[in-house]
């Protein structure tokens, strides 16, 4: 069971919003590294991030400067303590292609993902829509197609890879 992660919620600011039935928040984080609640994205993005070909010192360059983006699901908390609860985390970035700018879907991770992956791929899709972009594209294993394809994703490509020996 994934312990739950309180996040004091005057330490970021959400762009984007959108709340479901379970009032979840879901947004872009303003200045994710120094956000108190990057520890936490970056311990649910670890596991998609093992599985590119890319590691943290080449994100978080890119994570600083804007050129990717740092998303939050979150569950408020109106108690006394202000936490709020960190459910998922994801990374996009805009990439050009021949037709258009594509906001990719790039590293995503969290608990209990059927409270949030249709609000957050609604969210991310807005917000790239109000950016110009023509499509939304997700990278991911193998395990995220049947709950993609409830929400109208396609698979477009699949990649193999054979490692080489060293001779």
């Amino acid at each position: 069971m994934a312990k739950s992660v309180g996040i004091k919620n005057a330490d970021y600011r959400l762009d984007v919003l959108k709340t479901d039935k379970r009032k979840m928040e879901i947004g872009m984080i303003a200045r994710p590294l120094e956000w108190a609640g990057w520890p936490a994205a970056r311990d649910f993005l670890e596991p998609a991030l093992q599985r590119s070909d890319e590691s943290w010192a080449d994100i978080l360059p890119e994570l600083e400067d804007g050129q990717l983006q740092l998303w939050a699901v979150l569950q408020p908390d109106s108690g006394l303590k202000k936490r709020d609860i960190l459910y998922a985390a994801a990374v996009t970035r805009i990439v050009a292609s021949r037709e258009g700018e594509i906001a990719e879907i790039y590293l995503v991770g969290g608990r209990d993902f059927e409270f949030w992956l249709s609000d957050l791929s609604e969210t991310i899709a807005r917000s790239a829509q109000e950016i110009g972009c023509i499509a939304v594209r997700a990278y991911g294993r193998t395990g995220w197609r049947r709950p993609l394809a409830k929400l109208g994703w396609r698979e477009k490509t699949v990649a193999y890879e054979k490692a080489l020996k060293e001779k």
